[in-house]
């Protein structure tokens, strides 16, 4: 009958087993899942944190600023092409959120410098931010792309506009990066490493 038992719950008898980890911490930090839930904001280390509020306030203006863009890009005016209404659903796609971007994981990583273990709200603002630079990559490269194909209209135009674009994708893709290694975290669908 203990045969049996055991057999049923093999968890008993192996040492560890029990869900907590008995053995020492990890040195290295294991990346974390991605998460998009917003956690508990706790206003007072808010206000002892002002650089996370810095670095929120940028993702919110961004975040408006984005959805301004996709309400523009539905417009029904005279001459309105296809490539605009792209243009302007990834209109923060270029160099100037770019370093917006860049600037607000400047301020998260020079603001908890000194600090151990991010708080939630701090590792929240990481990920959004990874994501927005990300996103601002993307979006920038794509506009640049479409800019390339006016060429044949105006040369000059398509020129300027293609490398006013394509100047976002360094300083974003650059934010990204610097939020990851900063923060590192398991990407949806990324096996964490063990």
């Amino acid at each position: 009958m203990s045969e049996d038992q055991e057999t049923n719950n093999p968890a008993a008898g192996a040492p560890g087993a029990s869900g907590a980890s008995s053995g020492p911490p990890s040195s290295s930090p294991q990346p974390q899942a991605f998460n998009v839930q917003l956690p508990p904001i706790n206003v007072e280390a808010l206000a002892k944190t002002p650089w996370v509020l810095g670095a929120a306030s940028i993702l919110i203006g961004l975040v408006l600023y984005w959805a301004g863009s996709i309400v523009s890009a539905f417009e029904h005016d005279a001459g309105y092409d296809a490539r605009e209404r792209i243009v302007h659903i990834l209109g923060a796609g270029n160099a100037a959120w770019a370093v917006a971007v860049l600037l607000a994981v400047a301020l998260l990583v020079l603001g908890s410098t000194g600090e151990g273990k991010p708080a939630a709200t701090t590792s929240f603002v990481y990920q959004m931010l990874m994501l927005a630079a990300a996103l601002i990559t993307v979006s920038s490269a794509i506009n640049a792309v479409i800019e390339l194909t006016r060429i044949g209209s105006s040369f000059d135009f398509a020129l300027y506009s293609f490398l006013e674009y394509l100047a976002g994708v360094p300083i974003a893709g650059a934010a990204a990066f610097w939020a990851w290694r900063q923060h590192p975290v398991a990407l949806p669908g990324q096996a964490k490493p063990s």
